[in-house]
C-alpha cells in the first residue's frame, strides 16, 4: 500500500504518508498555553507520516476564538517544547500551523476589540463560537498598511518561536477563510494600497509571509495549506481559478516543502463557474509535494497517491478518535467514530481517551547511532555538544556505550566510539534529519572527525559498565 511507504518532503522524512491534519481542539488555557493533555494527544498520534498541529495563533491580535494556543511568548514555547519532544521520542515528526483569524472572530472572544481584516466587510449567513454562545459575525476593522507590515512581523517571530520549541518546519494557514485566504479573495479583500486591487497585490501578504517563513526556517520546512474552492466564511472570490494559478506559480520561486491543497466542499457547486475539481485544477501548478486533504478515506487516499496527484494525503476527524490511524489503515480494521460534542473544548473525554487497538506483534526495535569521534577543537565541539545534547534528549536518546560526550570532548581517547540509543529506529532517523540537529552538525565543522551509523538493534537493557 503506497499510503504506508515512506517519503521525503522537502527536508521532512516521513515514514508513511498519512498526514494528520490541523484540527482546531480548544483545549489550552486562557493565556494560550496548552498543557499535558495536549502532550498527550500529538504522542499518541506520532505514527502519522506527519503531524501538522492545531491552527496556533501568532499573536494575541491572531486571536479569534477561544483557548486556542498560541506561539507568541516564551511560556507558550516551554510549554509546546513538551509536545515536540514527547513526539519526537515517538519517532514523528511535527510542523506548527501558524494562525492569524483576521475577521473569523469575536469581540467577545478579544476583550472587547473589534477583529481585524484586508477590509471592512463582515462574514455573512454565519454565526462565531465564543463562551457566550453563537454570536453574529461583527463588522472587522480594516488593517492600515503599517499594520498589516506589522503583522507580517508577527508571523516571522511566531516561526522563530516555533523553531525554538524544536518544531521540525511550519504551516501558514492560508485556507479556509482566515486572514491570509481574506487578502486573496475579492470580495473580502476591497483595498487600495499595495495589498489590494489586482491579483499580484491581493496575493502579496501571503507571499511577504511566507519570505519571511522561508528566511527563519530556510529550504524544505514551510508548507502553505489553501483551499482555492472553499466558500466557508464568506470566502467567494470571483475568479478563483485565476487567482489560485498565478499564487500557485508564485509559490514555486519558493524553496517550500508542500502544498497543502483542500478539495472542493459541497457548496462549492453554487458557482459554476468555479473549478469542480480543486485537485486536478490546481495540484499540477505546483512544482513540488502536494498533500491533499478533504474527506478522503483509506481507498480514496490510496488511489490518489497512485494517479501521482499527491505526495501524500491528510486526514482530520479520522484521527481524533483512532491515534491509531496508521495501523488502522495497515490492517483493515474498521475505524472507531467520533463524538462530535467533545470536538471544541473540554477535558481528557473525547481528546486523549479514544483506546489503540491491541497489537499482536513484536515491539518496533530499538535505534542506535555507532559514532566514531575524533575531537580536532574541543571548544567549538563544546558549543555543538551544548545544542546536539538537548536534540538528542528529546527524541528519548541516551549514551549507552564508552561514556558520554563529556570525555569525548576532553580527549581521553583520540578517537573513541560510542553508542546512542533511541527509543525506536524512526526516532534515530527523526533526531538526525532534524533541524536542530542539522543545526549541530553545521557547529560540528571544524570541531571533529566523525563517523555517525545509523543501525536497527534490540533493547539494550541496563547500560554496560566502563
Amino acid at each position: 500500500m503506497k499510503l504506508l511507504t515512506a517519503t521525503t518532503i522537502g527536508r521532512l522524512r516521513l515514514r508513511n504518508r498519512v498526514v494528520m491534519a490541523p484540527m482546531t481542539r480548544s483545549r489550552a488555557d486562557g493565556d494560550g498555553i496548552v498543557g499535558d493533555a495536549t502532550v498527550r494527544y500529538y504522542a499518541q498520534r506520532a505514527t502519522a507520516g506527519l503531524l501538522i498541529t492545531e491552527a496556533t495563533n501568532v499573536s494575541p491580535d491572531a486571536v479569534g476564538s477561544p483557548l486556542t494556543p498560541g506561539i507568541w511568548n516564551g511560556a507558550q514555547v516551554e510549554a509546546w517544547k513538551k509536545v515536540t519532544s514527547a513526539v519526537h521520542a515517538e519517532g514523528g515528526t511535527i510542523v506548527m500551523q501558524l494562525w492569524h483569524t483576521g475577521r473569523v472572530g469575536h469581540s467577545e472572544v478579544r476583550g472587547g476589540r473589534l477583529p481585524v481584516a484586508p477590509s471592512a466587510v463582515a462574514i455573512e449567513g454565519q454565526k462565531h463560537f465564543t463562551a457566550a454562545g453563537p454570536k453574529d459575525y461583527e463588522v472587522p476593522r480594516a488593517l492600515t498598511t503599517d499594520e498589516v507590515r506589522a503583522t507580517i512581523d508577527d508571523f516571522e517571530n511566531a516561526a522563530r518561536n516555533a523553531r525554538a520549541a524544536g518544531f521540525d518546519g511550519v504551516e501558514l494557514h492560508g485556507a479556509f477563510g482566515y486572514l491570509p485566504h481574506q487578502f486573496l479573495v475579492d470580495s473580502s479583500n476591497r483595498r487600495t494600497d499595495e495589498y489590494g486591487g489586482s491579483v499580484e497585490n491581493r496575493a502579496r501578504f501571503v507571499l511577504d509571509v511566507l519570505d519571511r517563513l522561508v528566511r527563519v526556517w530556510g529550504e524544505g520546512r514551510v508548507g502553505v495549506r489553501l483551499s482555492p474552492t472553499l466558500a466557508y466564511n464568506s470566502m467567494v472570490d470571483s475568479d478563483p481559478r485565476a487567482t489560485f494559478s498565478y499564487v500557485i506559480d508564485r509559490l514555486n520561486a519558493l524553496p517550500l516543502a508542500y502544498l497543502h491543497l483542500m478539495r472542493a466542499t459541497p457548496d462549492a457547486t453554487r458557482f459554476p463557474h468555479w473549478p469542480q475539481d480543486t485537485i486536478a485544477t490546481f495540484a499540477p501548478l505546483f512544482r513540488g509535494p502536494v498533500i491533499v486533504n478533504g474527506g478522503y478515506d483509506r481507498d480514496a487516499a490510496e488511489a490518489v497517491l497512485d494517479a501521482g496527484a499527491a505526495q501524500a494525503v491528510s486526514f482530520g476527524a479520522p484521527f481524533v478518535s483512532n491515534p491509531d490511524l496508521v495501523h488502522r489503515f495497515d490492517t483493515g480494521a474498521p475505524l472507531a467514530a467520533g463524538d462530535r460534542s467533545t470536538f471544541y473544548g473540554g477535558g481528557e473525554k473525547g481528546y486523549t481517551d479514544y483506546p489503540s487497538l491491541p497489537r499482536d506483534v513484536a515491539p518496533p526495535p530499538k535505534g542506535y547511532w555507532l559514532i566514531m569521534a575524533r575531537i580536532t577543537d574541543p571548544e567549538r565541539f563544546k558549543q555543538y555538544t551544548a545544542l546536539a545534547g538537548p536534540t538528542l534528549a528529546s527524541y528519548g536518546a541516551r549514551v549507552i556505550v564508552r561514556g558520554d560526550v563529556a570525555e569525548v570532548v576532553e580527549g581521553t581517547v583520540p578517537k573513541r566510539p560510542y553508542l546512542v540509543e533511541f527509543p525506536s529506529h524512526a526516532a534515530a532517523l527523526g533526531c538526525f534529519h532534524s533541524v536542530a540537529y542539522q543545526e549541530a552538525i553545521a557547529l560540528r565543522a571544524g570541531a571533529a572527525e566523525f563517523d555517525i551509523v545509523i543501525v536497527e538493534g534490540t533493547p539494550s537493557g541496563p547500560s554496560p559498565a566502563r
